[in-house]
């Protein structure tokens, strides 16, 4: 029997410290076949080398900057699996993550998006900070409703749509409520299967206000249309 192909897109701005390690463990993945896909969205630094080093095994798409969520849709327009993933520039993978999930959707045809528990890592020069949330839950497993923990059916694009790039912070949040929305069936493995790199620059981390200020008119949204439904 033919194994589906995963198409596995990485997002990248200015992301030549960490690209390659990513790379690196989306070839370590156990499952195949892979296509790998970059959407740089603008990077001027060497992204671009670090990237097409690899040559065939990864295809590059360049774009000018317009957001995460504008990379990731550019990716989804050049992907050409039946499954999709995502994995952030600086983010790793557990070598097992795509064979497991994809395990969950040959045991369940009913199946539309898999979610993995993600773990939280600092970086060395960020020892401090590792030592101060030591107890808190960001040190522990935590349920991954984030786009590096997903393997989605790419018909479920086609559902629900691709990313809103508009939301310049939380587009993956807004496109997993409409999953929820609209009924998706979804469900998230115990298995930490994603290691999210906490690092000087991360987006979470310069644009806090930002980020908040966006789930904020979010939810407002969410209850807006909840309204009007039951009206």
């Amino acid at each position: 029997m033919t194994q589906p192909v995963i198409s596995c897109i990485i997002g990248v701005y200015n992301g030549e410290r960490y690209i390659g390690e990513a790379l690196d463990s989306i070839l370590a993945q156990t499952y195949r076949p892979l296509e790998i896909l970059v959407a740089d969205d603008g990077s001027t630094d060497s992204t671009s080398a670090i990237v097409t080093s690899y040559g065939p095994k990864v295809r590059y798409f360049w774009q000018p900057n317009a957001g995460p969520g504008a990379a990731r849709n550019l990716g989804l327009s050049e992907a050409q699996g039946e499954f999709i993933a995502f994995l952030d520039a600086d983010d790793l993978w557990h070598p097992e993550k795509l064979e497991r999930q994809l395990a969950r959707f040959q045991e369940r045809p009913e199946l539309e998006i898999c979610l993995t528990h993600v773990q939280n890592f600092w970086i060395p020069e960020l020892q401090e900070d590792e030592s101060q949330f030591r107890d808190h839950r960001l040190s522990k497993p935590l349920p991954g409703y984030v786009t590096q923990a997903l393997l989605a059916r790419r018909m479920v694009f086609e559902k629900l749509g691709y990313f809103n790039a508009t939301w310049r912070h939380i587009h993956d949040s807004e496109w997993f409520l409409r999953g929820v929305e609209q009924g998706v069936v979804t469900e998230l493995l115990p298995d930490v299967l994603v290691f999210r790199r906490l690092h000087h620059t991360n987006r979470s981390r310069h644009l806090a206000a930002a980020s908040r200020d966006e789930y904020c008119q979010l939810v407002k949204f969410a209850l807006d249309r909840r309204r009007h439904k039951t009206e």
